[in-house]
């Protein structure tokens, strides 16, 4: 696995995402980045108050690439399927390569894996 800063140019697939938040905008947005698709599979942060409930905007992210929309949506059902593979919704496995994993503060880095 690599390991980037949050806000740190990410490179996947021969395109680059300006951090985090540009890969979340193509996720949401369906538009590719240069020829490269990205969806995400994630979960909202635990809330335990009203204030929680209120204010939590964070989520556990898993994200993953492709070129081709259809193997995207397919690996998609599969990402969805899978349980954690530990703690805070992390489904990150090469498996899925390429793939990407952010715990969703500001402080937080991301992993994506190198392939085999």
């Amino acid at each position: 696995m690599k390991r980037y800063k949050n806000d740190e140019k990410i490179e996947v697939l021969g395109a680059t995402f300006n951090g985090v938040k540009d890969i979340w905008k193509h996720a949401i947005s369906g538009e590719p980045n240069g020829g490269v698709y990205v969806a995400e599979d994630s979960e909202h942060y635990p809330c335990f108050d009203s204030s929680d409930y209120a204010y939590e905007n964070r989520r556990y992210c898993n994200f993953i690439f492709s070129r081709d929309k259809d193997e995207l949506a397919k690996r998609l059902n599969e990402l969805k399927a899978m349980c954690p593979l530990s703690g805070n919704y992390n489904k990150l496995t090469e498996a899925f390569h390429p793939m990407a994993y952010w715990k969703g503060d500001t402080h937080d880095d991301v992993y994506v894996t190198e392939g085999k």
